[in-house]
């Protein structure tokens, strides 16, 4: 008697027993034993049935890979002991696969994490060699059957099977319009006599030519749904199986018994018209696809020195060769060689860990490192790839992002949707066996054919999906396009003022104190040109024409100051509690306090303009969400800014960054859904708490990876038109859920009164998932479009 196996759902003859449960082979009984021993019993509890069967793997199988050379050739990412790879795992299927990839870390210490981008099969693995060496990791995935593929050769296996579906789709055709020829003699039997003979013997040959139709061109069908059977789930490909075999069977009765001439061209044309369905979605699909990742126009740029000048450029005219600067807390965005004398990095954006690492003169660093302390001058060495940073991004958060509410809806009612069309077809086929037998497997079959959850499932996926593009291309770049449900749903708005509302290259400076010498004015440049604050870029771009002294030993405290050795003299520069001065009340502008070793003496005062437009968009938001608004600065702005927002309550100033912070927690408490805008310099904290953080990138394309967006600072004047796009876009997906739902109500009225053949049904079905994905796509497009987008 044959037995599934606990494991991997496999039948099997012979069996091993083990801990009270049936596995089909050694290896099943090793990986469950495995995850018993990690506490990885959960991967049993996964919605979809786990199984995957184990195959032994050579030990030696992947030692290639420890060649240094090799090794550093397949690495994104490797400093000499913590690497981090892509690999490309077709064996991932469901979501126990992605549980358990994504738990590596707890079947070996030495994987630190691991992600999992299911629609690519593609795994991004973060390890420590010092505890899994590179061949280790490839073998330990292999031998729980998630074979690895060093390199993604996605772009020619999808080529290969668009081929292969061409072929099906013509022997198809071929067959389906043979059997259409040799069942003339029944369409046109009142009008000729042929002999009986040769009748039986076109059927036979029809017979015979629907056997490759079913079973090559149709093949899929099949395929995938005993595969899903195995793990327990019911995939739309089931009902497409049991109509084309019903069709079959009971066209084999027909000829066998000679009690008719069975339905052998409708079964063959069914085939051709699924497959013709199956080739056109694919082009449409195709040329309606949008970019994920945003690598055409993501915004980043960077310092570049040419001549000893610096000059702002997007990272994609970096080439090797050229020299950067890279400032305190910036991301480094190529892999460069070290040109200053050391450097302190923090590679947590890429691996998860966030221990810096010291880096001397001529190392390697790569792609994705943070600046921790002094600027850096560095020499690209390899062309920028913008793709790989915004992937980066999406991976931080990829682990813990949950889907958005609407999606897992669709994909519940898309899961129970084929349970329930079986059961109809099966009740309608029952109800015509005893009303008409002539009607029954036609009917039952129809039933099957028509009903298709896809034009459900592929609403949001590409609503939203083209919604992020259009956003993209106005500049407005989403982690995640489930955030466009959230933007929706937003009620409170906090944004930081300075360098979010204020324009950080537009200000007016001032000293007040004992003017500095130009010794003096070079040491504050030299410091100020250290941060990344709008206060310190102005204050540097105030003295651009001092000199720049050489900076040691630079730390700077968030929304307080900065400080430094330079030429053997102390310097700090920031708030009056910052470098111990008395604070100067009564000023109408921002202040930035000098302090030289033991000495104040005095201040600048920075008078920051606001961004065009900017009380037109918080009059406009304010309509339909509250506004408040957070300032690190004190309350010069107060009377202005007290003309624009509604309630004088939600302006507040002198907030630190956990100021701000605990301040977008309260607003969480009283149950509003918080959006966050702001530079991600001082505010990385409450950008990350609010539902949505948006970081504002200026000229410089500040890059904050703790952000769900990015917005470019001259567009913040569109937010109100970004929400209210986001808004119209969740309607269009509401309204294609509605016509997909009434395709269905009507498609399904028809079939199971029989007035709708399977021939006609197989060409309905891939149309409704085709006219949906039409519909949203060019709905999206003109709502972006009355808008300006």
């Amino acid at each position: 008697m044959s037995k599934t196996c606990y494991h991997c759902g496999s039948p099997s003859q012979s069996w091993v027993r083990h801990d009270d449960k049936d596995f089909c082979c050694e290896g099943c009984v090793m990986v469950y034993d495995i995850l018993k021993e990690n506490d990885m019993g959960a991967y049993y509890d996964i919605e979809n049935a786990p199984g995957i069967r184990n195959k032994k793997v050579s030990v030696d199988y992947y030692d290639y890979l420890d060649q240094e050379d090799i090794k550093r050739s397949v690495l994104d990412f490797y400093d000499g002991s913590i690497g981090r790879i892509k690999l490309y795992i077709p064996a991932i299927h469901c979501s126990s696969c992605i549980w358990l990839i994504e738990n590596l870390h707890r079947l070996h210490r030495g994987v630190i994490q691991s992600t999992v981008n299911f629609n690519r099969r593609e795994a991004a693995i973060t390890f420590n060699e010092e505890e899994i060496k590179l061949s280790e990791l490839m073998t330990l995935l292999a031998s729980i059957n998630y074979k690895p593929h060093i390199k993604t050769e996605e772009q020619k296996k999808s080529a290969k099977r668009s081929k292969q579906l061409l072929i099906k789709l013509g022997i198809a055709g071929f067959i389906f319009g043979n059997v259409m020829l040799l069942s003339f003699p029944d369409y046109l039997s009142e009008d000729i006599t042929l002999n009986p003979e040769i009748i039986a013997w076109f059927k036979w040959i029809s017979v015979l030519l629907s056997i490759p139709a079913m079973f090559y061109s149709g093949n899929e069908y099949f395929i995938a749904a005993w595969k899903n059977i195995k793990r327990g789930i019911v995939s739309i490909d089931m009902p497409i199986a049991i109509g084309i075999t019903a069709i079959f069977v009971r066209s084999l009765f027909e000829i066998i018994t000679n009690s008719g001439s069975g339905y052998l061209d409708s079964l063959t044309g069914l085939v051709f018209f699924l497959l013709i369905g199956k080739w056109y979605q694919a082009k449409t699909y195709e040329a309606l696809s949008f970019d994920n990742d945003y690598s055409s126009y993501f915004p980043l740029g960077i310092t570049r020195i040419v001549n000893n000048n610096e000059e702002i450029v997007p990272i994609s005219e970096l080439q090797s060769g050229d020299t950067i600067q890279v400032r305190n807390g910036e991301i480094i965005p190529a892999d460069a060689s070290l040109l200053s004398i050391g450097a302190s990095v923090d590679y947590s954006f890429i691996t998860g860990e966030s221990v810096p690492v010291r880096k001397e003169k001529g190392d390697l660093i790569y792609a994705g490192g943070r600046v921790l302390g002094n600027a850096l001058l560095l020499e690209v060495q390899k062309k920028v790839e913008t793709g790989y940073l915004a992937e980066l991004w999406k991976e931080r958060s990829a682990t813990n992002e949950k889907e958005s509410m609407i999606s897992h809806t669709l994909n519940v009612v898309s899961k129970y949707f084929t349970i329930v069309i079986i059961l109809i077809s099966t009740l309608t086929g029952l109800y015509w066996a005893f009303v008409d037998g002539s009607k029954a497997v036609m009917a039952f079959t129809s039933v099957l054919i028509i009903a298709c959850p896809c034009a459900l499932a592929l609403s949001v996926p590409f609503a939203f999906g083209h919604a992020g593009r259009i956003l993209g291309k106005n500049h407005l770049y989403l982690k995640l396009t489930a955030i466009i449900e959230k933007l929706t749903k937003v009620d409170a708005i906090v944004f930081d003022k300075t360098g979010t509302l204020t324009d950080p290259e537009h200000f007016e400076v001032e000293f007040k104190g004992d003017m500095p010498d130009r010794y003096m004015q070079s040491m504050i440049k030299s410091l100020a040109h250290q941060s990344r604050h709008p206060l310190s870029r102005a204050l540097a771009k105030h003295l651009e024409k001092a000199d720049t002294f050489e900076v040691f030993d630079f730390e700077e405290q968030e929304g307080a100051g900065v400080e430094a050795q330079i030429m053997n003299h102390q310097v700090k520069l920031g708030s009056a509690q910052y470098v111990q001065a008395e604070n100067q009340s009564g000023n109408q502008s921002a202040q930035v306090y000098v302090r030289i070793d033991e000495r104040v003496i005095g201040y600048y005062t920075i008078k920051n303009y606001y961004r065009p437009d900017w009380q037109k968009m918080l009059q406009t938001v304010q309509q339909y969400t509250d506004v408040h608004i957070l300032s690190g600065d004190n309350d010069a702005e107060q009377e202005a800014l007290n003309a624009i927002v509604q309630d004088a309550d939600k302006i507040h100033f002198f907030q630190t960054p956990k100021d701000k912070q605990a301040y977008v927690q309260a607003l969480k408490a009283q149950g509003k859904t918080v959006m966050m805008v702001g530079d991600g310099l001082n505010d990385v904290g409450a950008l990350k708490e609010a539902h949505v953080g948006i970081a504002v990138a200026d000229d410089v394309h500040q890059f904050s990876p703790s952000s769900d967006a990015i917005i470019s600072a001259g567009e913040l004047k569109y937010l109100p038109r970004f929400i209210s796009f986001s808004r119209a876009s969740l309607k269009i997906v509401y309204a294609s859920i509605i016509i997909s739902f009434l395709y269905n109500v009507v498609g399904l009225s028809f079939a199971v009164s029989g007035q709708l053949s399977p021939l006609f049904a197989a060409i309905l079905m891939p149309l409704s998932s085709v006219s949906v994905v039409v519909y949203t796509s060019v709905s999206v497009m003109m709502a972006g479009k009355r808008r300006g987008l």
